[in-house]
């Protein structure tokens, strides 16, 4: 999977998606989507944390974790970036986790940012 800017809002989110698994409640998807952002905001330090030790399979395991509930809630760019961190885990690369991190915190803000222009989110 590429890590690559995506061109616009419409690659980071797949709203129809995501709606159809929560049977197209957009106040319990919003929740899921706080928690999510809560959530990711303490495996992003657990990653940075991991990176500085270079503890590998930690790296690997809160990529995998990540790309999961990325992948659940239609976090299209997230999940790839994600899957990144989770191969740069195992292939022992730190160069590309740390490229995959950066990533990883560019694409938390475009998202936050996002679901600020979507009024169903506010």
């Amino acid at each position: 999977m590429p890590t690559q800017k995506p061109s616009s809002n419409n690659n980071i989110f797949d709203i129809p998606s995501a709606l159809e698994r929560t049977g197209g409640d957009y106040s319990f998807l919003k929740e899921l989507i706080d928690l999510y952002i809560e959530e990711f905001s303490t495996k992003l330090n657990q990653l940075k944390k991991a990176i500085a030790q270079k503890n590998f399979p930690e790296i690997q395991e809160i990529g995998h974790s990540i790309k999961g509930s990325s992948g659940n809630l239609s976090l299209l760019f997230l999940q790839q970036v994600s899957y990144e961190v989770e191969k740069a885990g195992k292939e022992k690369d730190i160069t590309k986790a740390e490229k995959s991190t950066h990533f990883l915190e560019n694409e938390s803000k475009r998202l936050k940012s996002f679901l600020e222009t979507q009024e169903e989110f506010k």
